[in-house]
């Protein structure tokens, strides 16, 4: 009885601090510039900003103490959420929200005795409710912190530290009534198919039908757009968006939707939403290798965010980190996701322990 109680009281926290929290960012976002395509130059800036970022990042991590360490690998203390106290606001990319709403709602039904507020908003935006205007506890992202991002939590007195969550992969699909594209297109095929008018135009034996490309609407840095045009077309993001018969979709349901009547479509979204939608869609391998393999082109890391002070400060921010560190891998298989290498959930639970003790 009492779990089916918080469960009421968790959805109605969610929706009532989800609406309040994105009314806020949207009002903030209303004034933010649509994302400029980035050229070669601002590619290479970026990748040198994050390798710098993740150097700042590895100064807190040493080499795991083999004292909680086993064959599963370190191993966190337990968390009790019924002695937690206090109210968590997360936010962030809709591609990362499933997996936090998942371990949020484990976290009260274990006895979490307060809200958590989740709402879904873009990375540019979720990052400025988390350095500048210090509104939420935690955000969701595709893409590590940038350099300005960086330099206004300092400026605000956050300590951003970021945990690698999950693997997504970006999947190419077609209509599962679609009998004539084979299972996988090499990448030279992909690009022909995101950029020419006709299916003929790419190989004479398929049908002359007009080829219709649902893409996702946002362009940003670490986002499938962004992705999809590194993977095949050399970074130039705006040869596809520009490509004739291109849609944009908000929500992947109008991609489901499109796939249910037009066999001749095509498009691309995050693998956990392809496994929920088999009977519509049927995934397309890039030079043979599937989604799900390691070396499958278009996949990325999925973050959380946390403030370093806030872990030292607020034992429910801590509890809460460390319960999402312990559980993230069981969660993210059960949602269509790929857990990180555990090597890599070694780091950040060290990470996280490291900054704790630094009380």
């Amino acid at each position: 009885m009492m779990k089916i109680t918080k469960a009421k009281v968790y959805r109605i926290c969610l929706f009532l601090s989800g609406m309040i929290l994105l009314l806020t960012a949207c009002a903030q976002s209303s004034t933010t510039s649509k994302a400029k395509i980035d050229n070669e130059a601002s590619r290479e800036k970026r990748s040198k900003e994050i390798l710098g970022i993740q150097r700042i990042e590895s100064k807190l991590i040493q080499s795991p103490s083999t004292q909680n360490l086993t064959k599963q690998g370190i191993v966190l203390p337990g968390v009790n959420p019924l002695e937690l106290d206090g109210t968590l606001v997360i936010s962030g990319s809709p591609v990362v929200l499933p997996i936090s709403q998942a371990i949020a709602q484990d976290f009260i039904q274990n006895g979490y005795p307060n809200k958590i507020a989740l709402s879904s908003i873009n990375n540019e935006v979720s990052f400025k409710l988390f350095c500048e205007q210090k509104k939420v506890d935690i955000i969701n992202v595709v893409r590590p912190i940038n350099s300005e991002e960086l330099a206004a939590c300092a400026k605000s007195g956050i300590e951003p530290i970021g945990f690698p969550i999950a693997i997504d992969a970006v999947t190419i699909v077609v209509s599962s009534q679609n009998t004539f594209v084979p299972n996988s297109l090499t990448r030279n095929e992909l690009a022909k198919v995101f950029t020419v008018e006709k299916w003929s135009e790419v190989n004479p034996k398929w049908p002359t039908e007009v080829i219709k490309r649902i893409i996702p609407a946002e362009v940003s840095a670490g986002g499938s757009v962004d992705l999809f045009a590194q993977a095949i077309f050399k970074g130039n993001v705006n040869q596809l968006i520009n490509a004739p018969n291109t849609i944009s979709y908000d929500f992947v349901e109008q991609l489901h939707s499109e796939a249910l009547i037009n066999p001749y479509m095509i498009g691309f979204l995050e693998y956990g939403s392809y496994k929920q939608n088999r009977d519509k869609l049927k995934a397309i391998a890039i030079d043979t290798v599937d989604p799900f393999l390691p070396a499958y082109p278009i996949a990325r890391p999925l973050y959380i965010y946390v403030d370093a002070k806030a872990i030292r400060q607020r034992p429910e921010v801590e509890g809460f980190v460390n319960y999402y560190l312990t559980s993230v891998s069981e969660e993210v298989s059960n949602l269509g996701y790929f857990p990180v290498k555990p090597i890599v959930l070694d780091e950040s639970k060290t990470k996280f322990l490291q900054v704790k003790s630094n009380k």
